[in-house]
């Protein structure tokens, strides 16, 4: 009789151990099926991107926290600036307005901006000599009317950019000058 129950008691000490073994396998496999992993690739995906952000836009704004202004008054730069007003003007229109710093050369990305106002568009828009995107045409405006006026605007603004950086493409040594320029102002 001791035998028979110290028999059952050993099956039945077995049987719990070999379903906690079957449960530890179950709970393991779950752990390592493919949603897991896919979750975790996500996880490890998403936070690599947010420091390759932040670190993009840290450089941009390394980059860009210190400008050269180019005013009309600039001894060797006046005429450059004078030209490209002149240049956007007769592109787009006389309405074209610009700022005292529009035009702005950052040396430690050698990148130049030009600002400007179209008042009738209610618009800003910026001209980027070296934008990553390779467009570097940027245009803000609040309640745009889309009339064919003022998309013909639009296009001109974006031939005006086009004209804007083929001429500095030209003037090669320009940016070169402000280079130097920005160095000796410091």
């Amino acid at each position: 009789m001791t035998k028979k129950m110290l028999n059952t008691l050993r099956k039945d000490r077995v049987e719990q151990a070999r379903k906690a073994a079957e449960q530890f396998v179950t709970e393991e496999k779950e752990n390592n099926n493919f949603l897991t992993q896919a979750k975790i690739l996500m996880e490890e995906a998403v936070e690599d991107s947010k420091k390759k952000i932040l670190s993009e836009e840290e450089n941009i704004n390394d980059t860009h926290d210190e400008s050269f202004t180019i005013s009309k008054n600039t001894p060797q730069f006046g005429d450059v600036r004078t030209s490209q007003e002149d240049a956007v003007r007769k592109t787009i229109n006389n309405n074209v307005q610009f700022e005292e710093d529009a035009l702005k050369y950052y040396p430690k990305a050698d990148d130049m901006t030009l600002d400007g106002k179209i008042p009738s568009l209610n618009a800003k828009f910026q001209f980027r000599f070296n934008d990553p995107s390779n467009m570097g045409c940027y245009l803000w405006s609040t309640a745009l009317q889309l009339t064919d006026e003022n998309v013909r605007t639009i296009g001109k603004i974006y031939d005006a950019f086009s004209n804007w950086k083929e001429s500095i493409i030209q003037d090669g040594d320009l940016m070169e000058k402000l280079k130097k320029a920005s160095e000796n102002k410091d």
